[in-house]
């Protein structure tokens, strides 16, 4: 399966993902069909087991969306499981150094460049793939979360690990790191995140932002986020959109009332 993500991010195109967490295979493929580029299945804020998450990732596989797992800690040893189920890609917490950022790097790579276990099963198509070991390497994405005042003291050092495909930033974790709750408008997490890019940029390398606050049914929230310097751009999903649906259809009805 091609990692659309990835080509997309190649050839300099700003790309949208969102953010599940109900485990439904229905909405992963509604939400594929509906054109975001990309899909993270939560594991780390929600109650999903791995037999979800391959039901979800073979829906995905429907779409022309790229499925990635959020797992609940940077363990190779968890990413593995998904990777194997044929995630093209691993959303990791709390990457705060380099080295852990090289743990999860190696983690999602074969022999001799990462660590990397062999058992792919549904990823290498049940063993009908004989080019998967070949292909994977390049065809999966890392994507260290950078949510802490230690990972932005350390970005420079992160980045340059070898196998950091897309930073990605965590504004309310960040600002609660640096005791402002989730201020995320803060200069001081503006200006920590302003270090990322710019870390980023210099290394040549894309970084992604999780978008909130603001209505995001405007352009404007994500024209934002894009001139400050962000290729690709991550929303809540399923979760967020059924609450403002409700409140939305709720406050209709209240004035009627």
């Amino acid at each position: 399966m091609e990692n659309i993500l990835k080509r997309k991010i190649k050839e300099g195109k700003v790309v949208l993902g969102a953010q599940l967490r109900f485990g439904s295979p229905a909405i992963a493929e509604l939400f594929g069909y509906a054109g975001f580029d990309y899909i993270v299945l939560d594991c780390e804020h929600a109650p999903q087991t791995p037999e979800s998450i391959q039901a979800q990732i073979q829906a995905i596989g429907c779409t022309g969306a790229t499925p990635i797992v959020r797992v609940p800690k940077n363990d190779p040893d968890i990413m593995r499981v998904y990777l194997d189920m044929g995630a093209l890609g691993i959303l990791a917490p709390f990457v705060n150094t380099a080295d852990e950022a090289l743990t999860g790097a190696q983690g999602l790579r074969y022999p001799p460049a990462g660590t990397r276990g062999f058992g792919p099963s549904r990823a290498a198509k049940y063993g009908l793939d004989p080019e998967y070991v070949k292909t994977a390497d390049d065809n999966l994405l890392y994507l260290p979360i950078i949510e802490d005042v230690k990972a932005v003291q350390n970005i420079d050092e992160i980045i340059a690990v070898d196998g950091i495909d897309l930073p990605v930033i965590g504004p309310s974790d960040l600002a609660m790191s640096m005791g402002l709750s989730v201020q995320i408008e803060h200069p001081r997490v503006e200006a920590a995140v302003e270090k990322v890019i710019n870390a980023a940029r210099h290394a040549g390398k894309p970084v992604c932002s999780c978008v909130y606050g603001g209505d995001l049914f405007e352009p404007d929230v994500y024209k934002k986020r894009i001139d400050q310097g962000f290729q690709v751009l991550l929303i809540n999903g399923d979760e967020w959109m059924m609450v403002d649906s409700c409140k939305k259809v709720i406050n209709c009805i209240s004035k009627l009332r």
